[in-house]
C-alpha cells in the first residue's frame, strides 16, 4: 500500500440502498485524501483493517433480517470516530451509539424530505377530494354530486418542523392552509405560513378543531405514543391523520378505535410500530385506513441526493469543518 493510501481516511460502507455513487465522491475527493470500502452482504468486517469513518446505508435484502452490519462494524471497530447514516431519523441507531461519546453521529434530514412532503400534500388531496368516494361511485356506476374541500379552508397541525415537516409547510402554504406546528423548541424560527407554534405537551390544544394533523417528528422517549385518544379527540369531524415518520408516535389502538367512530375520518399510515405490517393487524381492514409499507420516501433522485450530501459531509471532516445534521443518540435525534 501507497503512502498516499496509508494518510488517506480511511471509510467502510455498510449497507447496500440506494446504490451508492462512489465515482461521484472520487471525483470530488481525491483518492489519497479518502479510501472507501464497500463491504459486501457477507464480509468479515474485522478482517477489512481499521476505519476513521463508517457510512451507513441501509440492509440490503441479500444481507438477512439477522444481521446488522453497523452494530457488527461498531463492535469490531473501536477506533471509528464518526458515523453518517442514510436514514432521517436516528431512534434505532442511538441505543449503539449512547455508549460512544466520542463517535460523532449525523443523519441525512432533508435528502427524502422532497418526495415525503409531496407524498404527504397527495394524502390531503386524496382524503378532502374524497377520491375513494368518487371511486366507489364508479364502481356502482351512481352518478352522484359530491361536496369536495379546498386545501386553503384547512387547519392543518404539523407535528415537527424539522426537514421534513418544513418542506410540508413549503408545499402547503401556496394552498392558502393555515398551518400550526408543534415542535419541541417553540420560540426558533418557523417556516414561512406557519402562524402558531407549540410545544410537545399542547399537542392536543393545537389540534383542537384541526381537519389534518401531519406526523413528521422523530421519535423519542417523549414523543412516543404522542398521539392517544386525548389528542385525536379534539380533531374536526372529515379530519384525516398523515403518518410519514415513526408508528411509536401513535397509540395504534387508541387510532383504531377512533377511526372505528369516525373522528378521524381517514387515517394515512406509512409506517406502523411493528414493520413490515402484519397479515393480521386490524389496520388492513380499519374504516378509513389506508395503508402503505413505508414508501413515502422513494425517488428516483434518493441515491444522488444521498451521495451528495455524504460528499459534503466527507469534504467538511477532511477540512475539519463542522458537519451538517449533527444528531444527539441520548435525545435520540
Amino acid at each position: 500500500m501507497s503512502a498516499a493510501a496509508i494518510s488517506a481516511v480511511r471509510c467502510l460502507v455498510v449497507g447496500q440502498f440506494p446504490p451508492p455513487d462512489l465515482e461521484l465522491i472520487r471525483r470530488a475527493i481525491p483518492a489519497d485524501r479518502a479510501e472507501l470500502v464497500l463491504a459486501e452482504p457477507a464480509e468479515d468486517l474485522a478482517r477489512l483493517g481499521k476505519f476513521e469513518v463508517i457510512w451507513r446505508l441501509f440492509p440490503a435484502e441479500t444481507d438477512g433480517v439477522a444481521r446488522d452490519q453497523l452494530s457488527e462494524a461498531l463492535d469490531t471497530h473501536p477506533e471509528v470516530r464518526w458515523v453518517h447514516t442514510a436514514s432521517a431519523g436516528i431512534d434505532q441507531l442511538a441505543t449503539l451509539l449512547v455508549d460512544r461519546p466520542n463517535t460523532i453521529l449525523t443523519h441525512s434530514a432533508g435528502v427524502t424530505a422532497i418526495p415525503i412532503a409531496e407524498f404527504v400534500v397527495g394524502c390531503l388531496l386524496h382524503h378532502f377530494k374524497r377520491v375513494p368516494e368518487l371511486a366507489q361511485l364508479q364502481q356502482r356506476r351512481q352518478s352522484v354530486q359530491l361536496t369536495l374541500r379546498e386545501l386553503g379552508d384547512l387547519r392543518v397541525v404539523l407535528f415537527g418542523l424539522g426537514a421534513i415537516g418544513s418542506e410540508v409547510a413549503r408545499r402547503l402554504f401556496p394552498f392558502g392552509c393555515q398551518l400550526v406546528g408543534v415542535r419541541r423548541d417553540p420560540s426558533r424560527p418557523s417556516p414561512a405560513g406557519v402562524t402558531e407554534v407549540f410545544g410537545p405537551q399542547e399537542l392536543a390544544r393545537a389540534c383542537h378543531g384541526a381537519d389534518a394533523l401531519v406526523l413528521v417528528a422523530p421519535l423519542t422517549s417523549d414523543t412516543e405514543r404522542a398521539v392517544d385518544a386525548g389528542v385525536l379527540s379534539q380533531l374536526a369531524e372529515r379530519s384525516v391523520v398523515v403518518n410519514v415518520a415513526r408508528g411509536g408516535l401513535v397509540d395504534e389502538s387508541a387510532l383504531l378505535a377512533a377511526l372505528a367512530l369516525g373522528r378521524p375520518g381517514a387515517a394515512y399510515l406509512d409506517t406502523f410500530v411493528e414493520e413490515p405490517l402484519p397479515q393480521e393487524s386490524p389496520f388492513w381492514t380499519a374504516p378509513g385506513a389506508h395503508v402503505s409499507p413505508h414508501l413515502s420516501w422513494s425517488s428516483s433522485h434518493l441515491g444522488l441526493r444521498t451521495s451528495q450530501l455524504f460528499t459534503e459531509q466527507l469534504s467538511r471532516w477532511l477540512a475539519r469543518e463542522p458537519l451538517l445534521n449533527l444528531a444527539d443518540p441520548r435525545a435520540g435525534y
